[in-house]
């Protein structure tokens, strides 16, 4: 059999639209749990406010030292968190939008 015949490159184009549909499905999960992972952190700061802001400081310092190779928990981006979760404070409509988001990485 030929691999060069129309119905070879029907299937190989196929397969790679299957493969570039299920990267995407799996980008946009991978970022809806991550937005729900932020708004979870940003509920717990919320809760311990009057811990101050050493905190938020101690708690961005742990995670570099816990996941030194993760990006996006600096103090600056951990307060981000706490405003998110203090905005929208219903978890429930937070995860309703964010199976929404219709947005992904470029493989």
């Amino acid at each position: 059999m030929l691999m060069n015949t129309a119905e070879y490159l029907s299937i190989i184009e196929n397969i790679k639209s299957e493969i570039t549909a299920a990267q995407y499905r799996a980008a946009v999960h991978v970022n809806a749990d991550m937005l729900l992972l932020y708004y979870d952190i940003g509920c717990v700061i919320n809760e311990h406010k009057s811990w101050g802001n050493k905190f938020i400081d101690n708690l961005a310092a742990d995670i570099r030292i816990a996941f030194p190779e993760s990006k996006g928990y600096s103090v600056r981006n951990l307060k981000y968190m706490a405003k998110f979760a203090e905005t929208y404070s219903d978890r429930e409509f937070v995860q309703q939008v964010v199976a929404q988001i219709p947005w992904g990485h470029k493989f």
